[in-house]
C-alpha cells in the first residue's frame, strides 16, 4: 500500500512540474516584434487637376481615433488646401497648378504626400465660354403670309415664319426680351417670353422688307442684340404681279392717261367680282374682290406707275379712284359686278366736282391738284 501511494505522489509532482514549464514563457515566445508599430498614408504621391477634390487617410489608425490627435498641414494653401478633417482622413482641394506637400503628424511621427496640381483645360474652356454670352443668331430673315394666300403663292419650307432666340455661354437668366425700331415695330412684330419672334402684320406695299432689333436683357445686366429683316410674302407677290404688268403692258412712249387706262382695264378684265372681299392685296392674290378692293388696287397700281392716285374711302363711292394724269384729274370707276372682262369708266373731274365729292372722302387736294 505504501509503495502504491509513493508512485501516485511522484506522478502528481510530474504533472505539476510540466504545467509550470508550459506556463513560463521561453525567450523565443516572449520576445516582442522588433521595431515600432507602422502607419502610412494611403498615397505618397498624388496628381490632381484644378478644382478637383480627393480624400487621403493615414492607414493603421483606428477609425475611432479623435481628429485632434492627428495634425494635418499643407505646404502651400494656394496650391492645395485641406477643406475637411475627420479622424484619420482629410479632404484635399486642388486650387491652382503647382506642387505642395501634405503632412500628417501622429504619435510624434510625420507622414508626407507630395501633390502635383495640373491645369484643368476643360474648366478654362468653361470659364471662357461663361464670359462670352451670345444669342444663337445675330441676324435672321423672317417671313410673313396669311392663310388665304397659301393655296395661291405657297409657303416656302426654307423660310422662317417664326424664330426662337436663345442665349448661350452664360448662366445668367433672361429677364426680358424687347423690340426696337420705327414706330411700326411694335404692331408689326411680336416676341414672346421664350424669345420666339414672328410678324403679325405685313409690310407696306412699297417696302421690300422691314427691320427691327431684338434685345435680350439678362439678369446680370448684359444686353444681347440681333437684327431681324422681315419679308411679307404677299407684298413680294403683289410687287411681282405689278412688275409683270408693267413689263407686259407699259411702254416708255405711253402717256400718263394711257397708263391709267391700261391699269383700269387690266384690273377689270383679269379679276373677278367677289362680294364682301374688300382687301386689295387679297384681290391681287386671289384675282377676285369687291368694289372697295378694286379701287385700292387701282390706286396702288397707278402709284407704282408713277401717277398721283387716291382711292375714295367713302362706302358710297363705289369703285372710285381719283387719278392725276397729264396734268388733269380723272375719276376712275372699277369693280362692277359681272363676269370678266368687266366694265370700267374714266371721267375727267373739274375742281368743283372734286371738292364736292371730297366732302366725304377727305383726299389731300394738294396731292391731286398740286405740282409735286
Amino acid at each position: 500500500m505504501k509503495r502504491n501511494g509513493t508512485i501516485k505522489v511522484v506522478r502528481l509532482m510530474a504533472v505539476v512540474v510540466m504545467a509550470v514549464i508550459l506556463a513560463v514563457p521561453t525567450a523565443e515566445t516572449s520576445a516582442k516584434p522588433s521595431g515600432k508599430a507602422k502607419y502610412k498614408l494611403s498615397t505618397a504621391k498624388k496628381t490632381m487637376k484644378e478644382g478637383q477634390i480627393c480624400t487621403i487617410s493615414l492607414k493603421g489608425v483606428s477609425k475611432k481615433v479623435e481628429t485632434k490627435k492627428l495634425k494635418w498641414t499643407t505646404g502651400n494653401k494656394q496650391i492645395v488646401s485641406i477643406s475637411k478633417k475627420n479622424g484619420s482622413k482629410a479632404v484635399l482641394r486642388a486650387k491652382k497648378a503647382g506642387k505642395a506637400t501634405i503632412k500628417v503628424t501622429y504619435r510624434g511621427r510625420t507622414y508626407k504626400c507630395k501633390v502635383t496640381v495640373k491645369k484643368n483645360k476643360d474648366k478654362e474652356k468653361d470659364a471662357e465660354n461663361a464670359e462670352c454670352p451670345a444669342l444663337n443668331a445675330t441676324e435672321i430673315e423672317l417671313h410673313y403670309t396669311k392663310d388665304y394666300a397659301v393655296p395661291y403663292i405657297g409657303k416656302n419650307p426654307t423660310y422662317n415664319y417664326s424664330f426662337q432666340f436663345m442665349v448661350t455661354g452664360t448662366k445668367a437668366a433672361v429677364k426680358s426680351w424687347s423690340l426696337e425700331g420705327d414706330k411700326k415695330v411694335k404692331t408689326r412684330y411680336q416676341i414672346t417670353d421664350d424669345g420666339t419672334i414672328k410678324m403679325r402684320f405685313g409690310n407696306d406695299i412699297d417696302e421690300t422688307y422691314s427691320e427691327c432689333t431684338v434685345k435680350a436683357h439678362l439678369s446680370d445686366g448684359t444686353e444681347l442684340t440681333a437684327r431681324v429683316k422681315g419679308y411679307d410674302d404677299i407684298t413680294l407677290y403683289v410687287q411681282s404681279v405689278f412688275d409683270k404688268f408693267k413689263e407686259t403692258y407699259i411702254t416708255d412712249n405711253m402717256t400718263e392717261y394711257e397708263k391709267m387706262d391700261k391699269a383700269a382695264w387690266y384690273l377689270s378684265a383679269e379679276y373677278d367680282y367677289r362680294l364682301y372681299q374688300a382687301d386689295w392685296c387679297e384681290y391681287i392674290v386671289t384675282r377676285s374682290g369687291d368694289c372697295m378692293a378694286s379701287r385700292y388696287a387701282v390706286m396702288y397700281l397707278c402709284q407704282y406707275l408713277g401717277l398721283h392716285a387716291a382711292a375714295c374711302p367713302d362706302l358710297d363711292s363705289h369703285g372710285d379712284t381719283v387719278v392725276r394724269a397729264d396734268g388733269k384729274v380723272y375719276l376712275v370707276t372699277t369693280g362692277y359686278q359681272g363676269e370678266k372682262p368687266r366694265y370700267y369708266q374714266i371721267v375727267e373731274m373739274s375742281r368743283e366736282l372734286f371738292d364736292k365729292r371730297n366732302e366725304k372722302n377727305h383726299i389731300n387736294p394738294e396731292y391731286i391738284w398740286g405740282d409735286d
